[in-house]
């Protein structure tokens, strides 16, 4: 059977393969690094739904390569080694500039860039584009033509509505997610302006200087006001769900302008998991 270039396809047919690729990616990341390293299921994409879209981006720029690249093998592998991962690269360093924060990190891989990409993703994904183009593609061209027309469209229909919405959500999620981590810091700040003089003040994280703050007030409480304990008692026990939802989904994030304040909220989910297994 011929493989189609993608850029020959109607576009709602691209855009279902494009939807496959990235379920694929989901499913991969979830066996891999959630049940594999972690045991347990964790939702390993930015989504709500079972997508990672950047597998889809890598996979649609695979399909973009000269169809005369398709038969082979080793120049195939090189082209999807190096298209991949200049799309992770470019993935991850518009997501730090959009949202301040570092979602993947692979300083600890040896042969690393920046930390954006590694070589033993890349090689995996030398591979993966083999797969695809040889194996893979042919497959889902076969289906979208059992599929027929009338289905693709309905199927890419739905699909982009729910989509949409699920894009939607998660960016209301991140927009709070650095809201919180502000709101954090500058109370953090807050602390160091009114007792950052005094030499019991210790603590770089809002909540090592909480910590502090509240460690003192037990030997002097008339020093410290009531409503600096109350939000000190706040921030102590309100559980921040949605910065922890994003650091279960990925372990190595950093954030930019929040360190001291994400490393802190780890430690304590630490803590919690600890103490639970303890029990």
């Amino acid at each position: 059977m011929e493989v189609v270039p993608i850029f020959q396809l109607p576009f709602k047919a691209a855009f279902l393969i494009f939807i496959m690729f990235s379920f694929f990616g989901w499913c991969s990341e979830v066996l891999y690094v959630g049940i594999f390293f972690e045991h347990k299921f964790v939702n390993r994409g930015f989504l709500h739904g079972p997508l990672c879209p950047v597998y889809g981006f890598g996979g649609v720029v695979i399909l973009l390569l000269p169809k005369e690249l398709y038969s082979t093998w080793i120049p195939l592998f090189f082209a999807s080694m190096i298209l991949c991962t200049i799309v992770e690269y470019f993935v991850s360093w518009i997501m730090e500039k959009t949202f301040h924060t570092r979602w993947w990190d692979y300083s600890h891989y040896k042969l690393n860039i920046n930390g954006r990409v590694c070589a033993l993703n890349s090689v995996l994904f030398g591979f993966m584009g083999m797969g695809i183009i040889r194996f893979v593609y042919p497959q889902i061209i076969r289906l979208l033509n059992w599929m027929g027309d009338f289905v693709i469209t309905i199927s890419a229909d739905v699909i982009a509505i729910a989509l949409t919405a699920d894009i939607i959500i998660t960016v209301r999620r991140l927009v709070d997610f650095n809201t919180t981590m502000e709101k954090i810091k500058n109370f953090g700040d807050s602390l160091r302006d009114h007792y950052g003089h005094e030499e019991w003040f210790k603590g770089t994280s809002a909540y090592e200087m909480a910590e502090s703050v509240k460690a003192h007030a037990e030997l002097e409480r008339e020093k410290i006001s009531r409503n600096i304990l109350e939000k000190i008692e706040n921030l102590q026990a309100k559980r921040q769900h949605n910065i922890e939802s994003f650091m279960n989904r990925f372990p190595t994030m950093k954030s930019i302008h929040y360190t001291n304040e994400l490393e802190e909220i780890r430690k304590r989910m630490k803590k919690r998991l600890a103490a639970k297994k303890v029990k």
